[in-house]
């Protein structure tokens, strides 16, 4: 028979022991309650912001695809008009031209981002698609086939078949003329642009180049590297630019089986 101090003693005890354990437990019901908050604010936040980039885009689209497509029309018009105009000047509106093009492809995509963050159907931008990257480089390629002969460059072409990966094929075909025709400006002359593809832990598809110029020019030169970024990043990839060593890289997670 436990005596009645000791017995009171030991239940004061588990008295004291069960209210530190309700006061901890009380404390960690607020902690989650508070947590629960904050991820249903970032939510809607996040939720916000998705509405707030696919409306960005879309306006992009409409406010800048017009005038451009005015430009170019203006410039056909010039160059067939004054056939007598100066070989230097032609070669800039051919120029024009082709950069024109470029943008307007860019925006394309900015539209077709903006239509996929609206539709809550098809998530196409997760979905695991199989592409053939020897069809995309070759297209790209052919896109810019007329300025690459007004440079002399030729293309050194290194690309296995079929890889899969996450996103949609437009976007990344876009993205793969866009990294083609930013090398392309930064050649010199005669240069073999070499093309390669990677697939051992992730798929790398890298364009370098060659050029005698001494100064190296900053990533923010390239046209076409923050569309690049946007595209990688809706496939979960990221894009290595690499001035110094005139080489762009873009890295995107494989998935599935490739070959």
């Amino acid at each position: 028979m436990i005596p009645l101090p000791i017995a009171a003693g030991v239940f004061a005890l588990l008295l004291i022991v069960i209210g530190i354990m309700c006061a901890r437990l009380e404390r960690k019901i607020k902690t989650v309650k508070r947590l629960e908050k904050l991820l249903q604010d970032s939510t809607r936040e996040l939720t916000s912001l998705e509405i707030l980039k696919s409306s960005f885009l879309n306006r992009i689209g409409d406010v800048l695809s017009t005038p451009l497509k005015t430009i170019d029309y203006s410039s056909k018009k010039v160059t067939n008009l004054y056939t007598d105009l100066p070989e230097e000047v032609l070669h800039d509106l051919s120029n024009l031209s082709d950069e024109l093009h470029s943008l307007i492809g860019i925006l394309g995509v900015f539209e077709d981002f903006s239509t996929n963050n609206n539709n809550d159907v098809a998530k196409t931008d997760t979905s695991l698609i199989s592409i053939s990257m020897d069809e995309i480089v070759s297209e790209a390629s052919m896109t810019i086939s007329e300025p690459a002969a007004d440079k002399m460059v030729s293309l050194s072409v290194s690309i296995c078949g079929s890889v899969a990966v996450h996103g949609r094929e437009a976007q990344l075909a876009e993205a793969v003329s866009t990294i083609l025709r930013e090398a392309l400006k930064n050649a010199d002359p005669g240069t073999v642009l070499g093309i390669d593809l990677n697939t051992k832990e992730n798929m790398e598809f890298q364009v370098s180049w060659s050029s005698e110029e001494s100064e190296i020019k900053e990533e923010e030169n390239l046209l076409g590297a923050g569309f690049i970024r946007l595209v990688a990043s809706s496939h979960g990839g990221w894009l290595n630019v690499d001035m110094k060593n005139r080489s762009i890289t873009l890295i995107l997670p494989l998935a599935g089986d490739n070959q």
